[in-house]
């Protein structure tokens, strides 16, 4: 970062540091997909959801190329659906940083298609997301992580920043004519875990979640605030080499 980055990076004196030092409450994990990374072909490019080439600063200080498996479920978002890529996150945070206060994952959701309040109502793919997501985030508890907090994304539909209302992540569907509220099928699911403190779901979901290795030369360009248009081309002209995971 700081070869990156140069003299954009701030400075902090000796009497900040000392200040700031230890003062970190927790870790807080916003966290909704997982890529794997690769050194691009000359210059990394991605585009934003109007399909503008994005440069400067972050987008140009990342410098790799994101991948998915092209065996990943999509959510609404077209981010890809990979419930292991919680756990290593998770599992590097307390390796690398060991929070004393602990982690707290305050946000984990997906986007479904589900404007119509019947199919709402049986949002399976909502449902099998957060069983996959939490069966990880258990096996990383398990693995060491001090995982203290899950919050799911979002108890409400809502307007997702320039998507507008366009994408729903509800565990509540919410008619924006009437701001009617309909629980969905995941919200009942989401009760039963917080009453009970016990996750129940089928074995495939659970063997789903695991993690598995791209295969080699296959891959699909990550999608990060793409247009709609971009969803259309599956399959990156990707050559083997190696590459490495990351979770976001």
């Amino acid at each position: 970062m700081r070869k990156r980055c140069g003299d954009r990076l701030p400075t902090f004196s000796a009497e900040e540091k000392e200040l700031i030092k230890g003062t970190s409450e927790f870790f807080g994990l916003n966290h909704y997909s997982t890529a794997y990374v690769a050194a691009p072909k000359g210059k990394a490019q991605t585009l934003s959801m109007w399909g503008n080439v994005q440069a400067g600063g972050y987008f140009d200080d990342q410098e790799v190329e994101l991948i998915d498996d092209p065996r990943w479920g999509r959510s609404d978002m077209d981010w890809g659906v990979v419930p292991w890529g919680i756990k290593h996150m998770c599992e590097y945070i307390q390796r690398e940083y060991n929070p004393q206060g602990g982690i707290l994952v305050t946000e984990n959701g997906c986007a479904v298609p589900d404007d119509d309040v019947t199919v709402a109502q049986n949002d399976n793919f909502r449902v099998e997301f957060y069983q996959g997501y939490i069966a990880q985030l258990h096996k990383a508890i398990q693995c060491g992580a001090d995982v203290r907090a899950y919050f799911a994304w979002s108890l409400l539909d809502n307007f997702e920043w320039a998507l507008g209302y366009s994408k729903r992540f509800g565990l509540v569907h919410v008619d924006y004519k009437t701001q009617k509220r309909t629980p969905k099928k995941s919200a009942y699911v989401m009760s039963e875990i917080c009453r009970t403190n016990v996750l129940h779901l089928p074995k495939r979901v659970l063997e789903a979640s695991n993690f598995v290795m791209i295969e080699d030369g296959a891959g699909r360009k990550t999608t990060k605030d793409a247009p709609p248009s971009q969803k259309q081309q599956e399959m990156a002209d990707i050559s083997p080499r190696s590459v490495g995971g990351l979770g976001a």
